[in-house]
């Protein structure tokens, strides 16, 4: 009993620590990759990309072959993805956090191999990976530009 007394202040901090690392778990959140991660997986196998963003986001910069499905419609519109329960399955979004949300809706939906990216579709652009869509023809032509100077 003396010890808890004299290290009351450790143990809160030990106490706190455990409830921070548990967190993410306890809110329900799905597993996060990095977007060096999932390249990687990619080299290795089939990946399913499952955009959840709003339909404006989507247009103006997107995966290749990325599924849409804007998250407000993610429940009734499963039946799109059902195919792909047993496949590697990467939810993105603009920033990381509604994908998290998204993850775990897909893993109570019986989907195995569910995981979303790390800063969202911010990350990926930012680490220079492909995209497709209005944003990514600007830049394409950018760099046409650029090469032709």
């Amino acid at each position: 009993m003396n010890f808890i007394i004299n290290n009351i202040f450790l143990i809160g901090v030990a106490v706190a620590c455990i409830v921070l690392l548990l967190l993410p778990t306890l809110q329900g959140r799905g597993p996060h990759q990095s977007v060096y991660m999932v390249t990687q997986k990619m080299n290795k196998e089939r990946i399913v990309f499952v955009d959840i963003r709003k339909d404006e986001e989507y247009d103006t910069a997107h995966i290749k072959n990325a599924i849409h499905i804007p998250i407000e419609e993610l429940k009734e519109k499963l039946g799109r993805i059902e195919r792909y329960k047993n496949d590697p399955v990467v939810v993105i979004c603009a920033n990381g956090k509604r994908s998290s949300r998204a993850t775990a809706d897909l893993k109570k939906a019986g989907f195995k191999d569910v995981s979303s990216i790390e800063g969202g579709m911010k990350a990926w652009i930012d680490d220079g990976m492909p995209t497709e869509g209005s944003d990514a023809e600007a830049e394409k032509g950018k760099a046409k530009k650029k090469g032709k100077a």
